[in-house]
């Protein structure tokens, strides 16, 4: 039996989706570190504040002031500033790492970033004399939502839907709720308090 079968290599391409965005966050922190690091040195220069933490001040100033320009981004994407960009960046995030989007709805909750950044907005779909989880994507002009429906666990798949507004019935869900009923098959999902039968 070759080593290389059907299976294995499916898990080494797996690997590589999960090690590629990883690489690239790494090698963005690092270009960030670069450019921010000469900028930091030379402020502490400036205000001669080097004996605050001996020998760590710039790499502390650093950090500090990386995680600074991160809350003012997110600050700007939170007002809506930079919307659309947020909502495109989003849509691209779903399309290329989903598990790594259901994961930081799981781990973040229902702050009130992604009521203005994400454009996905999550439901119980009602159908016929079941719900389903489902996402409306976009509200038409004409009446019209985008709905799109994901397989389980993984949002890599799905179908998506073109339904008339009068003529679609669903429940409001928080994102947290729709990512853990995805990511564990419907286990972990407080159906008893959403759906009041």
């Amino acid at each position: 039996m070759s080593f290389f079968n059907r299976s294995t290599k499916a898990m080494i391409i797996g690997g590589l989706f999960l090690i590629i965005p990883l690489l690239l966050i790494m090698i963005l922190l690092g270009k960030a570190w670069a450019i921010l690091n000469p900028i930091v040195s030379g402020l502490v220069d400036f205000f001669g504040i080097h004996s605050i933490f001996g020998t760590a001040t710039i790499a502390i100033f650093t950090i500090l002031a990386f995680l600074l320009l991160c809350y003012f981004g997110g600050l700007l994407l939170r007002k809506g500033f930079i919307k659309d960009w947020g909502e495109n960046i989003q849509d691209q995030l779903f399309l290329i790492q989903p598990s790594l989007q259901m994961f930081r709805y799981k781990m973040m909750g229902d702050s009130a970033t992604h009521k203005n950044v994400s454009n996905w907005k999550p439901i119980l779909l009602k159908e016929e004399s079941f719900y389903g989880i489902a996402f409306i994507t976009k509200e038409h002009e004409n009446g019209f939502f985008s709905i799109y429906i994901p397989d389980a666990p993984k949002m890599d798949a799905g179908e998506i839907r073109f339904i008339p507004k009068a003529e679609c019935t669903y429940l409001d869900i928080s994102m947290k709720d729709a990512m853990q009923g995805l990511s564990s098959f419907g286990k972990q999902i407080p159906i008893s308090q959403l759906i009041q039968v």
